[in-house]
């Protein structure tokens, strides 16, 4: 459980560059206990992702990049952190440049957490997180490259995406 944190926090810190002065003189102290945030300690352990807002001007994940190897079996766990009870949110894996597309089809299918099941664009997704609730998935990651993930909920993939590396 405490790699969940730490993955989370490395992967926020990656994301924004990751290099303050705390972390550097760490860094400098003891470089064999550096944890890179592009890969997980322990690829079966569960990566934390918080989606965050009060409203829709608001609303975010707390991540913009997610690195995790590739064709690996990873569970990523989405906490709905926001504080608009009627705002649920999902997370999916799509193909890059296809969140758009994505979350304007599966705006259909409210029965399957806003995820059209047809889609090959869709390479995993979570199921929908009600405020306050986290919601667990597990999947092969694809192979190596560069994809996105967004919130297909109806208006939120426009707002609500990351880029999703795998190596």
């Amino acid at each position: 459980m405490k790699y969940i944190y730490t993955i989370a926090i490395c992967s926020i810190l990656w994301a924004c560059g990751g290099n303050s002065n705390q972390f550097q003189e760490e860094e400098q102290e003891s470089p064999t206990e550096t944890i890179e945030a592009k890969t997980p300690v322990n690829t079966s352990d569960t990566i934390l992702v918080q989606a965050l807002g009060a409203n829709m001007a608001e609303m975010r994940f707390d991540v913009s990049t997610l690195a995790v190897p590739a064709n690996k079996e990873i569970t990523i766990a989405l906490e709905n952190a926001g504080t608009d009870p009627i705002m649920p949110h999902n997370i999916v894996i799509v193909e890059q440049g296809t969140g758009a597309d994505v979350g304007q089809r599966g705006s259909k299918f409210k029965d399957n957490s806003y995820i059209d099941p047809e889609d090959k664009q869709v390479f995993a997704h979570s199921s929908l997180a009600p405020m306050g609730e986290t919601v667990y998935f597990t999947f092969t990651t694809p192979a190596a490259g560069e994809y996105e993930f967004i919130c297909s909920y109806p208006g939120h993939w426009g707002r609500m995406k990351g880029k999703f590396v795998t190596e």
